[in-house]
């Protein structure tokens, strides 16, 4: 099974005691201090179910949710802020001890494309106590990130499995120390591996450059056998819970069974349809394989969003499964073997609860995208987000409930980043880094309005930032061509959709603001500057030399239009001010201790808020420049946003979530 392979030693009943019977908002879920509210439960990662199958167990980039798997209810959030995708995890048998692929450090580039990369030696396998959280072991993987955890049935070892690796390491649970390797036979990487019951033999599933299973010796690290007969990659693979057969599922649409003993195959289930049998090419690649806890059924995810269960005495295909609208990665039954959980691929988002009596979807959990930008409408009523490759929609969210009321897919394919409404509300532009495009949407349909194309863009150009004038005519789109160091500044009309380029130069643009009269464009360069531009005629009025390394990632007017307030690039922790008539250097803030990804202004102009990758959000006096408050995010912060009322700051992570920080009048200085 590739997803969940400890269904029989997963959480105990010890474990499920230590949280809340009582469901509660999961927008209040592990909320840091400060914070109000959270938009979003993270990026998809594994599925597991609990030992009694009282409780379905989700990871994602902000930690691991639990869920009643017979109504759907979320039940709690065990978080953790250093989860490395594809976030796998693993119970240990006794259910005391969670293992999940993190790292020791984070690093953010932030920009038009966000990401979180691990240090060097960064990744790592953390093994904490379920119910304190209080970690235990570490277990360093050094440079590639984990993509699978299992653990042996006596609970002494651990088995992963990296991105991209044809090796299987085992690592003692007690000390963190390497017992061993297995290197598979091949060039092929390891796509699935499972222990047998009795902990005595792993088997390992293929990648495609071999279509082979591969069975070992799981003390000695000896290659027993390899299995051969698909004829294209092996996704997936498990033992039946007598250990003696094993089950795999290849890109050949094929399900096969083999002797666990012997190594001799057994039969093939395939699509029964007779286009499937004459044409084997049509049949849909298998994902994920699980064998039913009686051993009677065996189901099967494919590429064609369906899961199949088989009969494994008769062979007969018993009913097939339909709901996902993505390929299914992962298939898990419950204990009892009424239940089954379904989750779809990295672009799914969506995890499905079946009856395995009825073949009816009991419930659907949803809520897990990445989103990739954020931004208030003016009436401060609705919030909206836009996802990247791995969830490419435009979600509006009651700012109020922190419900999300809609979410429009048309013409969104492909990461969308800086977005902005239109000052009247009616309207909501995004860079689409797909295409490299600015694309209109209408604010209550979320009908396709437009899209403006930069001249004569090929595929290394992108465009870092876009915004409206305050007088919503004309949206200012900057950009460039980042290996070239050549950047762009285009302005378009709203109405007519007219295109003027009022800059092309050796600086790659990175942010851009509008002055508060509409007069003035000041755009952040890669090189450290700021240049101010006259909207009209495209004179540059001014260059200000930042000095910020990395260039100006972030860029922000004071309502008064009086002073223009900076963030540096990669490595930069200072916020400067700077007096936006004469360019003259007002103060430096200085409290961050990493690199300063996002500035905003209070609609009063009183205060200033910051983002950084260190995970905090500070308020700043925006006449002394002294401190005000700071609140401490999970992760790394790449956006600040203001609600209109000042009330309320929304800050993104690269986790994929937005949290809502409630900001109080009374807020007073250190």
């Amino acid at each position: 099974m590739r997803i969940s392979i400890f269904l029989r030693y997963a959480i105990p009943t010890l474990f499920i005691c230590c949280f809340s019977a009582i469901a509660q908002d999961s927008t209040q879920f592990g909320l840091p201090e400060g914070a109000i509210a959270r938009l979003g439960k993270g990026t998809l990662g594994k599925v597991h179910f609990s030992l009694d199958g009282s409780r379905l167990a989700v990871s994602s980039s902000i930690g691991i949710w639990f869920y009643d798997p017979k109504t759907g209810k979320e039940l709690e959030l065990l978080r953790y802020t250093d989860g490395v995708s594809p976030f796998a995890f693993a119970y240990s048998p006794d259910g005391n001890t969670i293992a999940s692929a993190g790292t020791n450090e984070m690093t953010v580039i932030t920009g038009s494309i966000a990401s979180r990369l691990p240090s060097i030696s960064g990744n790592i396998v953390q093994m904490r106590d379920v119910t304190t959280g209080e970690k235990r072991t570490t277990v360093s993987t050094q440079t590639q990130k984990v993509a699978s955890i299992v653990y042996a049935p006596d609970g002494k070892t651990i088995a992963t499995a990296r991105k991209q690796d044809h090796t299987v390491y085992l690592w003692d649970t007690a000390t963190g120390k390497s017992k061993g390797t297995l290197e598979r036979v091949g060039r092929g990487s390891v796509q699935s591996f499972v222990y047998a019951p009795d902990g005595k033999t792993i088997a390992t599933a293929g990648g495609w450059t071999d279509n082979v299973v591969q069975v070992w010796d799981a003390q000695t690290g000896a290659h027993k056998t390899t299995l051969t007969g698909h004829t294209k990659q092996v996704n997936s693979v498990a033992y039946s819970r007598d250990g003696k057969t094993l089950v795999s599922g290849s890109t050949d649409g094929t399900v096969r069974l083999w002797d666990a003993t012997t190594g001799k195959h057994k039969p093939i289930l395939k699509h029964t349809t007779w286009m499937g049998v004459l044409f084997q090419w049509l049949n849909a690649p298998v994902r994920s394989v699980a064998y039913s806890p009686d051993g009677n059924t065996i189901a099967a995810g494919s590429m064609d969003s369906e899961v199949r269960l088989w009969d494994t005495q008769s062979l007969g295909l018993k009913v097939t499964l339909g709901g996902h609208s993505r390929p299914v990665e992962a298939v898990v039954y419950s204990p009892d073997g009424k239940t089954i959980a379904t989750a779809g691929d990295w672009t799914g988002n969506t995890v499905r609860l079946w009856d395995v009596g009825t073949g009816e979807t009991r419930a659907v959990l949803t809520g897990y995208t990445h989103i990739s930008t954020v931004a208030y409408a003016p009436d401060g009523k609705t919030i909206a987000t836009s996802g990247d490759y791995r969830s490419d929609a435009l979600q509006l969210w009651d700012a109020k409930t922190k419900k999300l009321e809609a979410t429009f897919t048309k013409h969104t394919q492909g990461a969308l980043s800086s977005m902005v409404y239109a000052p009247d509300g009616k309207t909501i532009a995004a860079v689409n880094l797909s295409d490299n495009t600015v694309r209109l949407w209408n604010a209550m349909t979320g009908k396709h309005e437009a899209t403006f194309k930069p001249v004569n863009a090929r595929r290394e150009y992108d465009i870092s930032s876009v915004a409206y004038s305050p007088d919503g005519n004309t949206i200012a789109a900057v950009g460039g061509y980042r290996k070239q160091h050549k950047g762009t500044v285009y302005l378009w009309h709203a109405q007519t959709k007219k295109r003027k380029i009022i800059y092309e130069g050796p600086d790659y643009i990175l942010s851009v603001a509008y002055s508060p009269d509409g007069r003035t464009i000041a755009t952040g360069s890669w090189n450290g500057k700021i240049q101010v531009w006259h909207t009209v005629t495209g004179e540059v009025l001014k260059i200000i030399s930042t000095g910020h390394k990395g260039g100006v990632e972030s860029l922000v007017y004071s309502p008064d239009g009086k002073t223009l307030v900076s963030g540096g690039g990669y490595r930069d922790d200072i916020v400067q001010l700077w007096d936006a008539i004469t360019g003259e250097h007002k103060t430096a803030l200085r409290g961050h201790t990493k690199t300063v990804s996002a500035v905003a202004y209070s609609p009063d102009g009183k205060t200033i808020a910051s983002g950084s990758t260190d995970g905090a959000l500070r308020l700043w006096d925006a006449i002394t420049g002294g401190h005000k408050a700071t609140f401490t995010a999970h992760t790394d912060i790449v956006a600040v946003v203001y609600s209109p009322d000042g009330k309320t700051i929304a800050t993104r992570s690269t986790d994929g979530t937005v949290l809502l920080w409630e900001i109080k009048p009374t807020l007073g200085k250190e």
